[in-house]
Order: C-alpha cells, then sequence, then structure tokens
C-alpha cells in the first residue's frame, strides 16, 4: 500500500486539504503519512503533484543508505540548496529544484558510468541516471521502455 508524507508541515497540510477533497477515503498513519490502495494512487499522486509544483520545477533524488541520506541532506544544507523532504513509506526523498541541479550532487560524489548503456547519452546530459556496477541507464530509455512494456500489455 503505497504511502507519502511531507517533512514540511505547511506542504503536508496543503497535501492533506487536497487529500480531504478526493471522493474516497484514504488511511493516515500515526505520522500523518496518508496511505491508499494501488488503484486509488494515482489520483493521490495528482494531490501530491500539486503540493510540489507550487514549490518549483522538480526531481527526485534519494540515498539507499542511511549514510548516504544523512552525507547528501548535510551536503545540501551545508551549501545553502533549496530541498523538501518527502518520507515515501520507508524511504527518504529529496525534492530538489531543477534550476540548482548541477549543484546538488557535486561531481566528484558519482563514480558509475559515464554514459548510458542504452542509448550512449552522457551522465551530465540527462535529467535522471540510474547505474549500478558498470551499468547505467537514462531517464529517456527508462520512459521508452516504460511505454514499450505498457503497449506490449494493452495489444
Amino acid at each position: 500500500m503505497p504511502s507519502l508524507r511531507f517533512a514540511n508541515p505547511e506542504l503536508q497540510s496543503r497535501f492533506l486539504a487536497g487529500v480531504k477533497e478526493l471522493p474516497f477515503t484514504v488511511q493516515y498513519a500515526d505520522d500523518g503519512a496518508v496511505a491508499c490502495t494501488e488503484e486509488q494512487w494515482s489520483v493521490v499522486n495528482d494531490v501530491v503533484h500539486q503540493v510540489r509544483d507550487a514549490c518549483f520545477k522538480w526531481y527526485f533524488s534519494w540515498c539507499n543508505t542511511e549514510e548516504g541520506t544523512r552525507d547528501l541532506e548535510q551536503h545540501l544544507r551545508s551549501n545553502g540548496l533549496r530541498y523538501e523532504i518527502e518520507h515515501h513509506g520507508n524511504r527518504l526523498v529529496f525534492l530538489l529544484p531543477k534550476s540548482d541541479k548541477e549543484r546538488h550532487t557535486p561531481p566528484s560524489d558519482y563514480s558509475g558510468p559515464d554514459a548510458c548503456s542504452f542509448c550512449s547519452a552522457l551522465y551530465n546530459e540527462r535529467e535522471c541516471f540510474f547505474a549500478t556496477g558498470d551499468v547505467a541507464i537514462c531517464d529517456e530509455c527508462i520512459k521508452w521502455l516504460h511505454n514499450e512494456l505498457h503497449n506490449e500489455k494493452t495489444n
């Protein structure tokens, strides 16, 4: 069951106000997180996007370890960079302004492949870049793959 909570009380308040207007009931966790069924998620996510869009043109970032999460938050805070934190289930996700993207992760912190393994786009040419070991995939290839898989399901 997907769940989400904004760490910023003002954003959380906007989120809860929007959720109250939905034509179905969601569940609320003790920490204020909103949980819903998979079928309801796209509608709840529309409310989330309205809250995010009111902040800045955004993208996500997250780390796979608690240490990486602490390091990223420390980097953002120590450099005076804008960010918001969202709790997606057990994962901490950083909502970041696209306008500051070059400053969010120092180039020396990235140690993955320089180019997408599928289209050869360079790391710094894409919005997002997912890498493991010596294999990487960019956001454009993910979108393409998603569309291809979705089209196969519907045909």
